[in-house]
């Protein structure tokens, strides 16, 4: 698969104590990347499934890394990049820190939706659902497997808290790096795994003249229907 590259350029702006910045860039016509098909809309994650692994095939950084938005106390959205980790059947899951903003608020409101979106394939898939806790010995599993620097830092880091200075984190890890030296590293109770039950799911394509390819799969009790949409 041909990649497509696009050239930015980004004019500073200078007004009063602000900084601004236009932003200027070379477009370019999107590729003819054939159709969406989806063989059974009753499986609706298989072409993403499908279209991850082309991606990681292709050369992509991090496919599998989508942007979560939630929605804070005051019913503001909050956004932010988290790895998807496991995908079967109409469910997709992420691992994190249960303490962090987004657990409090999926805690509050669980209704959640996601964007995957790769620009060098001109690849999009947006979900929504509804997030609940993983089992715990799904999060043990994932956790055993995570290189051992990144489970000492799953119990250094106080997540979304205060920090004063990054002197601070890194004196945490050597600590706990030096009380867990030749040990094994257990699970954090305040580290677990959110599960995100889809309702829906929209698998967009990149098309010459801007007449990109759009379906939406919809949950409907226990079945789905298919549809597709104006670009």
């Amino acid at each position: 698969m041909r990649f497509r590259t696009m050239n930015f350029t980004c004019i500073p702006i200078h007004m009063g104590s602000h900084s601004r910045c236009q932003m200027t860039v070379d477009r370019r016509e999107y590729r003819d990347g054939g159709k969406i098909s989806i063989d059974n809309p009753n499986d609706p994650l298989d072409l993403l499934s499908k279209w991850i692994q082309e991606a990681r095939e292709n050369g992509v950084i991090e496919p599998n890394s989508m942007s979560l938005a939630t929605v804070d106390a005051s019913g503001a959205p909050r956004n932010r990049m988290v790895l998807l980790k496991f995908l079967e059947g109409d469910e997709i899951g992420f691992f994190t820190n249960m303490e962090s903003d987004k657990s409090v608020e999926i805690h509050a409101l669980p209704f959640v939706s996601a964007t995957i979106w790769w620009p060098e394939m001109e690849r999009q898939v947006r979900i929504e659902g509804k997030a609940s806790e993983m089992d715990r010995s799904k999060v043990e599993e994932y956790h055993s497997s995570r290189p051992r620097k990144s489970r000492i830092a799953a119990w250094a880091s106080d997540q979304s808290r205060t920090l004063e200075t990054r002197e601070e984190l890194l004196r945490k890890f050597e600590e706990i790096e030096s009380e867990f030296e030749g040990k094994e590293i257990p699970l954090p109770p305040f580290w677990g795994g959110f599960r995100i039950t889809l309702d829906r799911v929209e698998y967009w394509l990149g098309r010459p003249s801007r007449l990109h390819e759009r379906v939406v799969l919809t949950r409907d009790a226990d079945s789905w229907s298919e549809q597709r949409l104006y670009p």
